[in-house]
C-alpha cells in the first residue's frame, strides 16, 4: 500500500504511525506545509515528508486528508489537478461532507471517517461511510487501514456520521469530565493529586474490563452494585434527583447538532 497523509498534525501523525506499526508492508508519505513541523517530522520518524503536492499526490494509492476543516477546501483545490478515479481518498477531517469532498475532487472511492482522541493510543472508536463506488477488495483495504487505531464501524448512511461525532468523536471529553469531579472530589476528602488520579483512573479502567467481559447491561451492573440504603443507593439517588443521565443525552443531542450544523456550512 503507498499511502500518503496530507496534515502531519496529531492524528494524521497517529494515522502514519498506527499505519506503519500494524501494516509493515505499507510505504508511508506525509506532505507537510509548516517548516517547523517538516523539520520535526524529519527529525522523529522514518516516513517519506513532503511539502509539494506534485512530488507525492499522483503515485498514491490512498491519500488520508488530516488536515483541519478550516483549511480543507484550500488544501482539496491543490490536490484537485492531481487526483486520479483509482485513487481512494479518505478523509478525517471534522463536518466536511463526502460532497463537498467529490465536488472538488471529482473522484469516485471517497470514503469519511470520523475517529477520537484515544485512537492515539490504539484504543480509538472509529465510524465511517463510503462511497458506492468501493470494490469489496477496496473495503477490506480500508478496514485495515482504518483498523490500526483500534475499533471500526461501517455506519448505514453518512448522516450517522454527526451521531458518530456526537458519541464517540466528542465522548472522551464527556467522560473525562466525569472523571476530572470525581478527581476533585477524591482532593477535598485528603487525597493527593496522584492519589486522586489513580483511584479514579482504576476505577475506570476496572469496571470498563468488567463490563467488557461480561453480557449483562449497564443498568443490570448497576443494580448489582447497589443496596438499598447503601452508599452507591445514596449517590446514584442524588444523580437520578439532578437529573444527570438526561443532562448527559441534551449534551449528546447538543454535539450531534452542532456536528450536523458544522455538516451544511
Amino acid at each position: 500500500m503507498k499511502i500518503l497523509v496530507i496534515g502531519g498534525g496529531n492524528m494524521g501523525l497517529t494515522y502514519a504511525k498506527s499505519i506503519g506499526k500494524n501494516l509493515k508492508s505499507s510505504q508511508i508519505s506525509i506532505l507537510e506545509k509548516d517548516n517547523t513541523k517538516i523539520e520535526e517530522l524529519r527529525n522523529t520518524t522514518s516516513f517519506s515528508i513532503y511539502s509539494n503536492y506534485t512530488e507525492c499526490v499522483s503515485n498514491s494509492e490512498y491519500i488520508l486528508l488530516a488536515v483541519k476543516p478550516q483549511v480543507a477546501e484550500l488544501v482539496l483545490e491543490q490536490v484537485a489537478a492531481l487526483v486520479h478515479s483509482n485513487q481512494i481518498i479518505i478523509s478525517i477531517m471534522a463536518g466536511i461532507t463526502i460532497k463537498t469532498i467529490f465536488n472538488i475532487l471529482q473522484v469516485p472511492k471517497i470514503v469519511r471517517a470520523m475517529p477520537n482522541l484515544p485512537s492515539q493510543v490504539g484504543y480509538g472508536v472509529t465510524g465511517y461511510y463510503t462511497t458506492p463506488k468501493l470494490a469489496k477488495e477496496d473495503l477490506l483495504a480500508i478496514e485495515l487501514i482504518l483498523g490500526t487505531t483500534g475499533s471500526i464501524s461501517l455506519v448505514k448512511s453518512e448522516d450517522q456520521i454527526d451521531a458518530i461525532t456526537a458519541l464517540s468523536g466528542s465522548g472522551p471529553a464527556y467522560v473525562l469530565y466525569f472523571m476530572q469531579a470525581m478527581i476533585e472530589q477524591a482532593e477535598t476528602f485528603g487525597f493527593t493529586s496522584k492519589e486522586a488520579k489513580s483511584i479514579v483512573l482504576n476505577t475506570f479502567l476496572g469496571t470498563t474490563k468488567l463490563f467488557e467481559n461480561s453480557e449483562l447491561s449497564a443498568s443490570t451492573w448497576m443494580d448489582r452494585v447497589t443496596s438499598k440504603g447503601g452508599t452507591t443507593y445514596a449517590a446514584l439517588t442524588s444523580f437520578n434527583k439532578d437529573n444527570i443521565a438526561n443532562h448527559i443525552k441534551k449534551g449528546t443531542q447538543a454535539a450531534y447538532n452542532r456536528a450536523k450544523e458544522l455538516a451544511k456550512k
